[in-house]
């Protein structure tokens, strides 16, 4: 079978990332300072093999469990830096970040995705469950670097504007 498509490959290293304690003032912590990583969508499925004429099981499907994103900044001590605002948000009672990102970067018309509470229609504040310093090692060639995880009951989808400056969702 010939393939008469070709898929354009899709260069990581323009993305944006931007984060919020509030959501309405987000901070943008892209460029070479931060990572993410896999982010995984799961949902809980059970089986039951029951009698009539199928020699296979009946499959069943739970609701979606909650997804955990992590990001990796490097280390910075600036005002308002990432760093800054993730560990502070672990030391507050309401240890609450959201999160938003484009693979594709500030792309007009292109898929974008955020922390979501609700059926994914609109932005929500996730839940920092934990912040990570990598180790002080002299003997470690790697920049230091401040782990957070962030965990929300959905991710939302979306398409960015036209000519986006941030990553705000097109008006509908």
């Amino acid at each position: 079978m010939s393939h008469s498509g070709v898929v354009a490959g899709l260069f990581a290293g323009r993305f944006a990332v931007e984060i919020s304690t509030n959501l309405t003032a987000w901070t943008a912590v892209s460029s070479a300072t931060v990572k993410i990583d896999d982010v995984e969508y799961t949902r809980p499925s059970g089986e039951a093999f029951v009698g009539g004429s199928s020699d296979y099981a009946t499959l069943t499907i739970g609701k979606y469990q909650p997804v955990e994103i992590t990001l990796t900044f490097l280390y910075n001590e600036t005002l308002n830096s990432a760093t800054n605002i993730t560990i502070d948000r672990i030391h507050t009672t309401a240890s609450s970040l959201a999160v938003r990102w484009a693979p594709r970067g500030l792309v007009g018309g292109v898929r974008a995705f955020g922390t979501s509470n609700d059926d994914g229609t609109s932005f929500g504040l996730g839940v920092v469950t934990g912040v990570t310093m990598s180790a002080l090692d002299p003997s470690d060639p790697e920049p230091y670097v401040v782990m957070v995880t962030v965990r929300t009951p959905r991710i939302r989808q979306y398409i960015l504007a036209t000519s986006p400056t941030d990553l705000s969702p097109s008006s509908p």
